[in-house]
């Protein structure tokens, strides 16, 4: 692979996904352990990170690209503990390591839009890296990532809308991942929009300009992507999937289904049976 127009591959270190315990924190000291590149994700929780002189709000869609030498210090917030993936790694060149002097990562934060994406690979290198024969497999998979996510921070340097700015960008991830990891329950978005401090029309152009998609649309999709994992992982029969995603009745639940993917949940799953 080529990242920062140097050709090299990934080998990984520790790597982990964990849900942040109460009094948790990173201290100064903490970076004096750091010997490698450790790529953090929160994917759920708030908090606050300093990264050198900067302070940095930690929302879902945060990246970090930690890296020895730096300063890195953090806390959560009491109510919303973070939820984090994190992998060490370092960079080969030839079968040696790249010395850190010869290789300036194209990152070092990153607010991704590409939420469940990055959080999806995150795990499976997590998950295959337990694996000895997976071994290339997980190492393929991380330097792909970062060189999706290096492709993002290029692609969106200096493009945010006019007059968005931080805080209305983490107050919609925050919602983001909500809906993400419960969309089941979502509240109405009237409800969604008075909890940010927007009108409806307001929080549905915001979301917009965010995610790419308007509130109902990620809904549905959050639904129907949440809908397919239960179809193939799960016993529940396509009425108590209806039920548990909130669809109002099994007829619906199906017709939306359809139109997304373009099978019935019953075809989906006799079609993964048959394989």
């Amino acid at each position: 692979m080529k990242l920062s127009g140097q050709s090299c591959s990934v080998k990984l270190g520790q790597a982990g996904r964990v849900r942040c315990e109460p009094g948790w924190h990173l201290g100064p000291d903490w970076v004096r352990g750091l010997h490698d590149y450790d790529l953090w994700f929160v994917w759920a929780g708030r908090g606050r990170m300093k990264v050198g002189k900067t302070g940095l709000v930690l929302v879902p869609g945060t990246c970090v690209w930690m890296r020895p030498g730096h300063a890195y210090e953090a806390e959560q917030e009491l109510t919303a503990p973070l939820g984090v993936n994190y992998i060490h790694f370092t960079l080969q060149s030839s079968g040696r390591n790249l010395p850190l002097s010869a290789f300036k990562p194209p990152f070092e934060i990153l607010r991704t839009r590409q939420l469940e994406l990055v959080d999806v690979m995150m795990r499976r290198v997590i998950e295959l890296r337990a694996e000895p024969a997976a071994a290339d497999v997980a190492a393929g998979l991380m330097g792909a990532l970062l060189m999706e996510l290096a492709r993002e921070h290029t692609a969106t340097a200096g493009m945010d809308a006019p007059g968005l700015d931080q805080h209305h960008r983490d107050v919609i991830l925050q919602a983001a991942a909500q809906i993400r990891e419960s969309p089941g329950r979502v509240a109405p978005i009237a409800a969604l929009a008075r909890k940010a401090g927007y009108s409806v029309d307001h929080f549905s152009r915001v979301f917009l300009k965010v995610t790419g998609a308007r509130p109902q649309d990620y809904i549905i999709n959050a639904r129907i992507e949440r809908a397919r994992q239960l179809l193939s992982e799960s016993d529940l029969t396509i009425g108590m999937i209806a039920e548990a995603l909130g669809f109002r009745d099994i007829f619906f639940f199906s017709r939306q289904f359809r139109q997304k993917t373009g099978q019935t949940p019953t075809e989906f799953r006799r079609g993964l049976r048959r394989i």
